[in-house]
């Protein structure tokens, strides 16, 4: 697996950053107060919202509004990582989306999508779409031999604070 790209939106210091092409070995460079640290603590959010829920990994940060970029204009922070990832033999570039917002004062996961090309062209299908809590995830995504619509897609719910994400690993 290698990331890709990583976009950042109301993650703490990044109002707004997308990285791209990034190197299988990288360096991070610059001055205090920048965000070098917080770059990888996203990293360490994700793995806190896997090991427990999200409440946790944002109350150990100091809860949602310390998280969220202050003075931002939207109430949502973004998480988006794109990887290459090997599917049935095939090199794959897959994005995993993640936004996290707060409703009367308790946050939560507001829209969770994990999505690949089954093919060279066309567009991304959603493999994993949750809103809130419920969704769907598809459980024969590597049949290629089915059409898209033809897959099979088990609508589940979470608590509205857990990664849907988190199920498919332990499903297994």
């Amino acid at each position: 697996m290698k990331i890709e790209a990583i976009r950042l939106k109301n993650f703490k210091v990044f109002r707004d950053v997308h990285l791209t092409q990034i190197p299988r070995f990288l360096v991070v460079v610059g001055a205090n107060g920048s965000g070098k640290t917080t770059l990888f603590d996203v990293f360490g959010f994700l793995r806190d919202c896997l090991q427990s829920n999200v409440r946790r990994a944002l109350d150990s940060r100091g809860k949602f509004r310390e998280v969220l970029t202050r003075d931002s204009d939207d109430d949502v922070i973004l998480i988006e990582i794109q990887y290459r990832m090997l599917i049935t033999n095939v090199e794959r570039l897959v994005t995993y989306t993640l936004e996290i917002s707060e409703r009367d004062r308790v946050p939560y996961v507001k829209r969770e999508i994990l999505h690949y090309k089954r093919g060279r062209h066309g567009k991304p299908f959603h493999f994993l779409d949750f809103s809130g809590g419920s969704g769907y995830a598809i459980t024969n995504e590597e049949d290629f031999s089915k059409a898209y619509e033809e897959l099979t897609r088990e609508q589940q719910s979470v608590s509205p604070d857990t990664l849907a994400i988190k199920g498919l690993g332990q499903s297994v």
